[in-house]
């Protein structure tokens, strides 16, 4: 007996194997994506060498700390920061301007420091240049999320519309009513009737009969009147045109129940019919409508009540198209087919060999917030801003005494007060920091700042942190001196707001020291006390 040759079990089908060889070719060519916990590694500018943990449970972990240390004293790592970063103050928007390239990459993928001028965030205006003019494959965050909104708001208005249509529908059907009577039914649509007038005579007993212009010989239907017992009335029921003989220019006439507003209707042609029927009982030629001419650019000649908005001029754009157009503006109708706009004749084509575009040049720069430049230059010494008008480094002290006294509300004054706003919004942001919080200005949030976990682009911002001076020291109240009251409307409008953001507001109270004649930052920074409170908004249809 011959032994039957059974198929591989493990072997895959040949086309499955060919799907896997040009996945594998095509993930060997694409190039890997780097992921955010690569990119966001350092917290900071700088590179922290600590020394492993220590368990009690295990000794091993002793000679695990014991080598590490003895590692670092033989061979100590290079000093931090090993690279420092040139800034460029800026009087007229009174921020730290970073220009290199490098150290704007630097400098938010190692903290989140500062913000591009032309982005919202993160300085990324050359990728979107390149997407808009396809020199890349590359993905933007503010492309993502504007294509995100326009779909949210096509998905919105196509609800609105079937929402509309539903409405409209119903009430059709609800003011809808059966016709009951004869002439109801003759009045009804696609009927002779909207063609043609009937004349009404009177018949000796009174009652009015109804003749038809067309034949006189029309079959007539007998109607009971129910008032006063009335004699039936006699109403003849005029035949339809296009059934009428076999070949007449009766039968040519075209039924048009529903006569266009911008068009004239032909006049209906004699007939043998009409020609023996009295001058009273012809129809007169219908009158043309008024025509109106509405411009070829217009969108729409109508406009009902039930129509939704339109789904590129919303509310959302204030009042301006997509492509920044005011929404007055005339909107270009698709051209017929064989015509060539007069904008494509008057582009020359370029010639072989020539660029279509020059290269583009990174115009953005890097805002820092005085909070965030301080930082950099006091706490960690990566950054180096240099005075405009003298062309060197600002030192340390140098630049703290220039915030302070452009925050302040009498810049002329020497005297450097305990409660100066720059010196209070920086004890917080220095304390968070420390912590290890990623603080952003709260402007958008009507609050000074926004607390984020790791960064921005890991996950929305969770606390906003409102900053206010707190004068409990006894040297405050030996002088009488009271912050500024603020009312609960205030406090209940900016805790709704964070509410529907989804954001917990905490207020920071700030401990005010007596004044002191020291001048150095180290100093001052130390007499400094930071109190939080978190605030979370009561619901009683929640929090029962």
């Amino acid at each position: 007996m011959a032994a039957v040759k059974k198929p591989a079990i493990d072997a895959p089908p040949p086309g499955l194997q060919k799907q896997s060889r040009e996945k594998q070719d095509r993930s060997a060519t694409k190039p890997r994506k780097i992921p955010f916990h690569e990119i966001y590694a350092l917290p900071a500018p700088i590179r922290t060498f600590p020394l492993p943990s220590f368990y009690p449970n295990n000794p091993l972990s002793l000679f695990h700390v014991l080598w590490a240390w003895t590692r670092q004293v033989l061979s100590p790592p290079p000093a931090e920061p090993s690279v420092i970063h040139q800034g460029h103050w800026s009087p007229e928007t009174r921020s730290v301007h970073v220009r290199d390239a490098v150290s704007i990459r630097a400098l938010w993928e190692q903290g989140f420091f500062g913000k591009g001028h032309y982005s919202r965030s993160e300085p990324n205006w050359l990728k979107r240049e390149q997407n808009r003019q396809g020199q890349g494959d590359k993905k933007v965050s503010e492309l993502v999320t504007a294509q995100r909104r326009e779909e949210r708001k096509m998905m919105k208005w196509d609800r609105a519309r079937k929402e509309q249509e539903a409405i409209h529908k119903t009430r059709l059907q609800e003011a809808w009513r059966a016709p009951v009577g004869p002439m109801e039914l003759l009045a009804l649509p696609n009927s002779p009737q909207d063609l043609h007038v009937s004349s009404p005579s009177k018949l000796s007993n009174g009652h009015t009969s109804y003749e038809s212009p067309l034949d006189s010989s029309a079959p007539h239907v007998s109607i009971r009147s129910t008032r006063n017992q009335a004699p039936p009335t006699s109403i003849p029921i005029p035949p339809i045109p296009s059934l009428v003989g076999n070949g007449d220019a009766a039968s040519k006439i075209e039924t048009d129940p529903f006569p266009s507003l911008n068009r004239s209707q032909s006049p209906i042609p004699p007939t043998a019919t009409t020609a023996r029927a009295s001058p009273d009982t012809i129809p007169s030629t219908p009158k043309r409508r008024k025509s109106v001419r509405f411009s070829p650019k217009v969108e729409s000649t109508t406009f009902q009540l039930f129509d939704p908005p339109s789904p590129h001029i919303g509310s959302s754009t204030n009042g301006k198209m997509p492509n920044g157009d005011m929404t007055n503006t005339t909107v270009a109708l698709p051209q017929p087919m064989g015509t060539v706009p007069a904008e494509a004749l008057s582009v020359a084509i370029p010639a072989e060999g020539v660029a279509n575009s020059p290269e583009l040049v990174d115009r953005e720069h890097l805002q820092l917030t005085p909070e965030e430049a301080f930082y950099l230059v006091f706490a960690l010494g990566a950054l180096s801003v240099m005075d405009p008008a003298t062309e060197k480094a600002l030192k340390a002290q140098e630049l703290f005494r220039l915030f302070c006294q452009l925050s302040s509300l009498s810049p002329k004054t020497a005297e450097l007060q305990p409660d100066n706003p720059f010196l209070i919004q920086y004890v917080v942001y220095h304390h968070f920091r420390s912590l290890g919080w990623v603080p952003r200005p709260g402007i958008k949030f009507g609050v000074d700042w926004l607390l984020y976990i790791g960064g921005p682009v890991f996950s929305h911002a969770e606390f906003a942190v409102i900053v206010l001076p707190a004068y409990t020291d006894p040297y405050w109240k030996s002088q009488g001196h009271q912050p500024a009251r603020r009312s609960w409307h205030w406090l209940h409008s900016i805790n709704r707001v964070q509410s529907h953001a989804l954001k917990t507001m905490v207020m920071v109270y700030v401990d005010i020291p007596p004044p002191t004649q020291a001048l150095e930052p180290s100093t001052l920074l130390k007499r400094y006390k930071v109190r939080e409170f978190y605030m979370k908004r009561w619901l009683s249809n929640r929090s029962r």
